[in-house]
């Protein structure tokens, strides 16, 4: 078995990549996200309302109506991609190049590899921000889960100016543009990560709090906000954390 920090090399993270899709004909890419939609049953189709496996094929190519609620679904039916009008391998292409993007893909570059317009690579770029923020993780940890805090500052920065004598000093609150934001990851020793965006790490203690799992132990810094933990610790049972500095 590979090293857990090498497995992006692998073949196995290859599980989706833009060379495969553009082999595929359209049935094919429609097998795939029928796939891809419904693991449970194989791709077979399931009534997004009642959840019924039985169904009719209408005469609409591709489409189902159930036979418990007489709903008529499609295999993007409530999802993102309900009433598209791009070609499904074209959609999985563009998935392809969004989630295989070491830097992340920008709306130009997709609609040049896609031969779409510009305004149309923009929202489904945003459709798949949006389907990934909504499969995120809630929480992490639980009894005898060891995880790791840990903060980091983007944004904000100031051009200094060229001459040393007029420069100044960045520490102070005047001297900086208010648009600095902290990113505070939760993880897991080998299992799930929870990612978010507070205004500083102070700030993010109460979300630490609410989103870590009775039972678990805190990994942290050094860093003084995370003392916060201790005394949460003893204000509720929900907020009974084991914080283990350093």
């Amino acid at each position: 078995m590979a090293r857990p920090n090498n497995f992006l090399k692998t073949a196995a993270a290859r599980t989706l990549s833009l060379s495969s899709v553009m082999r595929m004909t359209d049935e094919e890419a429609f097998a795939a996200f029928r796939a891809l939609r419904w693991p449970e049953t194989a791709g077979e189709p399931v009534c997004p309302v009642c959840g019924c496996l039985d169904h009719y094929s209408t005469a609409r190519p591709r489409t189902w109506k159930c036979k418990g609620c007489a709903k008529i679904f499609t295999v993007t039916t409530d999802t993102l991609f309900h009433a598209r009008k791009m070609a499904m391998r074209d959609i999985l292409a563009a998935i392809a190049l969004f989630v295989n993007g070491a830097s992340g893909a920008s709306a130009l570059r997709l609609s040049r590899e896609l031969n779409i317009q510009h305004k149309t690579a923009f929202v489904l770029l945003h459709k798949l921000r949006e389907a990934m923020a909504a499969d995120s993780v809630e929480s992490v940890g639980g009894e005898g889960q060891i995880v790791e805090v840990d903060g980091a500052y983007f944004g904000g920065y100031v051009k200094p100016e060229n001459r040393a004598e007029d420069r100044k000093d960045m520490r102070l609150k005047e001297n900086q543009t208010g648009k600095r934001q902290a990113v505070v990851v939760l993880r897991e020793r080998r299992g799930r990560t929870l990612a978010f965006v507070a205004k500083s790490e102070g700030a993010a203690v109460n979300t630490v709090v609410e989103r870590i799992e009775d039972g678990s132990q805190v990994h942290a810094d050094e860093a003084g906000v995370w003392d916060e933990l201790h005394n949460r610790s003893r204000c509720a049972p929900r907020q009974s954390l084991d914080l283990l500095l350093g």
